[in-house]
């Protein structure tokens, strides 16, 4: 059996107070490395082909999680930082020493009102990109997208498959 080390006599028979000193010090049940067990309770290694198979397909895994998360953190940065782009933008294209833009809104403002929309832009984008990033590691929690990463370790040995390790805690 794989993990139990025992230690017999030779003849194999031996008085009670023997067998019971035996018990307790020459069988030892212990873990045994997972190279070791020949397919029995913590899987054996794969073969080479298998093993390069299984981590092209965890490599490829961890990909789409990391895609899945620049994406998340895209569309929250998007959607939290439009109004004060939208300010900039305006502001900038408006001014007659930046661009100077024929366009139709550009009549209502002035150049001075265009550099209050500039700064106040400016000053809108350091607080928003805070509640911006307070955004993202709220959604990152509620959805554990940082516990789908699965280490590439696992592709070594069968009887694995994808585990999610519920003791890990991602501090974000």
């Amino acid at each position: 059996m794989c993990g139990v080390d025992v230690d017999l006599d030779d003849d194999g028979v031996q008085d009670e107070c023997e067998v019971e000193e035996v018990s307790h010090d020459a069988v030892r049940l212990l873990a045994p490395p997972t190279a070791e067990c020949n397919g029995e309770a913590w899987g054996s290694r794969r073969g080479r082909s298998g093993c390069v198979l299984c981590g092209l397909m965890l490599v490829l895994w961890n990909v789409g999680v990391g895609v899945a998360c620049v994406t998340l953190l895209c569309v929250v940065f998007m959607l939290v930082l439009t109004p004060p782009s939208f300010l900039l933008y305006t502001g900038f294209l408006c001014h007659t020493r930046v661009l100077a833009s024929p366009s139709h809104f550009c009549s209502y403002l002035d150049d001075n009102s265009c550099s209050a929309l500039i700064i106040l832009g400016f000053v809108m984008m350091s607080p928003l990109v805070v509640v911006a990033a307070a955004t993202f590691c709220s959604l990152l929690r509620r959805f554990h997208l940082l516990d789908l990463f699965q280490p590439i370790s696992t592709a070594l040995y069968r009887g694995r498959g994808f585990g999610w390790r519920q003791d890990i805690r991602a501090w974000v």
